[in-house]
């Protein structure tokens, strides 16, 4: 049994080719609304809360073909043990933005909100 257990998804995020193009369609088309915003990225949410990441690309071939990551929810607590549980297990963490990430067996990041 795993000593990290995450309850649910806190995001997925996805490279887009025009972040605000992006993010206008899935407002007007999918009733997202906008939750935050910054220079390379845009954090959109349902209306049940849960929310879809736009990331500016960097190079065309980036744009539909993968996630950027994939975030899971844990308390901050939690995320502190869970971060220590897989530093004792070898597992190299990484500063990519305000998040210390991971990467899985097939290289997608992963990190914890």
């Amino acid at each position: 049994m795993s000593e990290i257990n995450a309850s649910h998804f806190n995001h997925v995020a996805i490279y887009v080719s025009d972040l605000r193009r992006s993010a206008e369609w899935y407002k007007e088309h999918l009733g997202m609304t906008e939750r935050s915003a910054s220079g390379n990225h845009i954090f959109l949410k349902l209306s049940s809360g849960e929310v879809l990441a736009l990331f500016q690309a960097d190079e065309p071939k980036q744009v539909g073909v993968g996630v950027h990551h994939l975030a899971f929810n844990l308390s901050e607590l939690d995320e502190e043990r869970a971060l220590e549980t897989l530093r004792k297990k070898g597992i190299p963490l990484e500063r990519r933005g305000p998040s210390l990430s991971f990467q899985d067996p097939d290289g997608y990041w992963l990190h914890f909100s």
